[in-house]
C-alpha cells in the first residue's frame, strides 16, 4: 500500500509530494506510532545534561562530580564525562567508579603516560595525583528535528607540588540522532588544544584515549559477554590490532544489549590501534600503542567516534552496515 501511494501516478507535480505524510497518515490510522515521530529531548541542570529520546533515556553527561561509592577513595572523583549510556530498552550500559579499577568513569576520554614540562603526568590513573580532567563550562546547546547535542569545554589538569596547571583544551562535541527507536546512535567529536607554549609528549603506551567501561553485570560468567571487531577478532586476538569498529555484547539484567564504537578514518593513525582488557568489559583506541606522539602549541588534535547502542546481541553484518554509512559521512 505504501508503494501505490508513491508510484508516480498517484503524485501531483503541483503540489508537495507528501508520500511520507500519507505513509505516516497511513499507519496512525492502523493504530501504530512510528518510532520516528518520537521527539528527541535535552534537559539541562547544574549537575549534568540529559537526553531522552521518545521519553526513553539515551544518555546523561556528567558536568558536577559525583559522590564516590562507599569504599571508594575521593581521589577517584572526575567530571566531563557520559554516565550512563542506555540501551532502547532501559538498561544501564556502562559503569562508573568500578570497584576493580574506579578510576575508570563510563565513556571518558584520559591520556596516561604523557610528559608536560618535564614532568610525568597520568591523566587516567587518578589515584597517583599527577593529573586529572575537568568539565569547565557548557558552549553551546543544540535542539533540532532530528538531532539534538551540545559543546562542553573540559581541561587536562597536570598536579605537581600542590599546583595545578591546564596541560591541554578539550571540547567535546556530543550530537545525538533521532533513530526508529530500536537502536540508539550518537557521536562525539573531540577537540584538544594545548593551553600553554609547552607541548604535551605522549609516550608510546599500550592503553589511554577515548574509553568504555561496561556494565557491572557484562562480568558475570553468565552474561555471554564477548568482544568483536571489525575483523571478527575477540578480546585476546583483538587486542592492540587496528580496527574500524570495536563492539560489546552481553546480558545485562537479563537483557542482551549491546554497543559498538567506531573509528572515524579521519583520525590520528586511523583506524586506532585498540586496547582490550583480558577480563574486564573496557577497551580503549590508543593511537599511542603504534608509536609516541606530541600535541603541539597552535595545533589540534582531533578524534571523532560514533556510538551504536542495541537492545540486542551484536550483529556484526549490522554494525558493518552504519560503519559504511559513518565513512561515506567523514568522506564528505
Amino acid at each position: 500500500m505504501f508503494d501505490l501511494f508513491c508510484h508516480p501516478a498517484y503524485r501531483r507535480p503541483s503540489l508537495l509530494d507528501q508520500c511520507g505524510l500519507r505513509f505516516i497518515l497511513l499507519v496512525s490510522l492502523l493504530g501504530f506510532a512510528p518510532a520516528l515521530m518520537a521527539e528527541l529531548t535535552l534537559d539541562e541542570t547544574p549537575a549534568e545534561i540529559r537526553v531522552s529520546l521518545g521519553g526513553k533515556p539515551v544518555l546523561t553527561y556528567v558536568k558536577k562530580e559525583r559522590p564516590v561509592p562507599e569504599g571508594i577513595s575521593e581521589d577517584y572523583r572526575r567530571s566531563g564525562y557520559i554516565h550512563p549510556i542506555y540501551s532502547p530498552g532501559g538498561k544501564e550500559v556502562t559503569d562508573d567508579f568500578p570497584a576493580d579499577h574506579a578510576h575508570q568513569h563510563a565513556l571518558f576520554f584520559a591520556w596516561t603516560n604523557t610528559m608536560f614540562d618535564g614532568k610525568k603526568v597520568d591523566f587516567w590513573n587518578l589515584a597517583k595525583k599527577t593529573g586529572t580532567v575537568e568539565f569547565r563550562g557548557v558552549e553551546s546547546i543544540l535542539r533540532k528535528d532530528d538531532r539534538v547535542g551540545f559543546t562542553v569545554n573540559h581541561a587536562f589538569v597536570a598536579i605537581a607540588e600542590g599546583r595545578r596547571t591546564d596541560v591541554l583544551k578539550e571540547t567535546w562535541t556530543v550530537t545525538v540522532h533521532k533513530t526508529a527507536g530500536d537502536y540508539f546512535s550518537f557521536d562525539i567529536v573531540s577537540v584538544q588544544e594545548c593551553a600553554s607554549e609547552k607541548p604535551l609528549v605522549l609516550s608510546k603506551y599500550r592503553y589511554g584515549g577515548m574509553a568504555f567501561r561496561g556494565h557491572i553485570d557484562w562480568l558475570g560468567k553468565d552474561s555471554g559477554f564477548q568482544f568483536v571487531t571489525s575483523e571478527g577478532n575477540n578480546r585476546l586476538e583483538g587486542n592492540h590490532t587496528r580496527p574500524n569498529w570495536v563492539a560489546m555484547s552481553g546480558l545485562i539484567g537479563g537483557e542482551q544489549t549491546s554497543i559498538a564504537v567506531m573509528c572515524s578514518p579521519k583520525n590520528f593513525r586511523a583506524p586506532q590501534s585498540v586496547r582490550m582488557h583480558p577480563s574486564k568489559p573496557y577497551f580503549c583506541f590508543a593511537p599511542m600503542v603504534t608509536d609516541s606522539f606530541r600535541i603541539e602549541p597552535g595545533a589540534q588534535y582531533v578524534s571523532r567516534y560514533r556510538y551504536l547502542v542495541h537492545s540486542a546481541a551484536v550483529d556484526p553484518k549490522v554494525v558493518e552496515k552504519h560503519w559504511r554509512q559513518y565513512r561515506s559521512a567523514s568522506d564528505l
